[in-house]
């Protein structure tokens, strides 16, 4: 079975379960103004919406998975589902783009090929539908200059042009959907992904997967960006951001580097069990 196909089943069942209370109870931390900022070191919604939250996989020309005509048409309609499809873009593009700046070109070319190749094309229709123009421009060009193996300042400047144009996009949402609810609810699902990855990267203490283990701290990294974009003094609201901070310092243990060790003691269960904490924050806040 092709692994996108086994990742959008698995990350449906455990959508599912952790909706359902059936969940447990990374690079360097940069602190800002009470802010997270998760950084590489250098160097329950409709079961539609729920499943369309897992729609992240991997490989190359890989079968697109089970339910993706449905889950391609959600995201013209289905604003979280929009926004977590633009959030694993945005992990995949940031890790790669940090493993480039701190000399990993091999590994950057193989992240930065992943978006345009698969993630994009899914996400089309959508910005038909939303009325936003798209940013291939952007991604191709992105993916051009790594490829050449440009220098630094150029990537830099394509990275950062592709970032504000994916953002510009990411604002074709209602105001509904930008309650700090909603965007814990958004983190939940860039990591259930995360863990997804990181259970295929680290199978018994071993790494088995490098790209799968920086897929997930891309996609974490995001989820403390979208954190760190909660802007409210509502105390309840405080008190859920302060809590989902401590739960996403706490995974960073998880990536002590861009380039995996040959062994690691965390596991993906911790990720998971994160997930489940926020998303009873995110209820909490409803």
């Amino acid at each position: 079975m092709p692994k996108r196909t086994k990742l959008w089943k698995s990350i449906r069942v455990i959508s599912l379960a952790g909706a359902a209370g059936l969940g447990g109870c990374a690079s360097e931390h940069v602190e800002d103004e009470g802010e997270l900022a998760i950084a590489v070191p250098h160097e329950a919604e409709s079961v539609e919406t729920i499943a369309a939250l897992g729609g992240e996989g991997e490989g190359e020309g890989e079968g697109e998975g089970e339910g993706e005509g449905s889950y391609v048409k959600n995201l013209g309609i289905d604003d979280l589902a929009y926004l977590n499809q633009l959030g694993l873009m945005r992990g995949h593009i940031h890790v790669g783009y940090e493993l480039y700046i701190a000399g990993h070109i091999d590994h950057a070319k193989t992240h930065m090929k992943h978006p345009e190749s698969e993630l994009y094309a899914d996400i089309v229709p959508a910005f038909t539908a939303r009325g936003v123009d798209g940013f291939s421009g952007e991604l191709s060009e992105l993916t051009k200059v790594v490829e050449q193996e440009q220098d630094k300042e150029q990537v830099t400047q394509a990275y950062l042009a592709l970032t504000a144009a994916i953002a510009k996009a990411g604002s074709a949402v209602s105001e509904e959907s930008a309650t700090p609810a909603e965007s814990l609810k958004l983190i939940v699902g860039l990591l259930r992904v995360a863990a997804k990855e990181y259970g295929i990267a680290v199978v018994d203490g071993k790494m088995q997967n490098a790209h799968e283990y920086q897929d997930a701290l891309g996609f974490t990294t995001i989820a403390g960006e979208v954190l760190n974009k909660i802007k409210s003094d509502k105390a309840d609201v405080v008190a859920a951001k302060s809590a989902t901070a401590k739960i996403l310092t706490d995974l960073k243990a998880h990536w002590p580097a861009l380039v995996p060790p040959e062994t690691l003691t965390t596991e993906a269960g911790a990720i998971y069990a994160a997930a489940s904490k926020i998303e009873l924050a995110a209820l909490g806040l409803n």
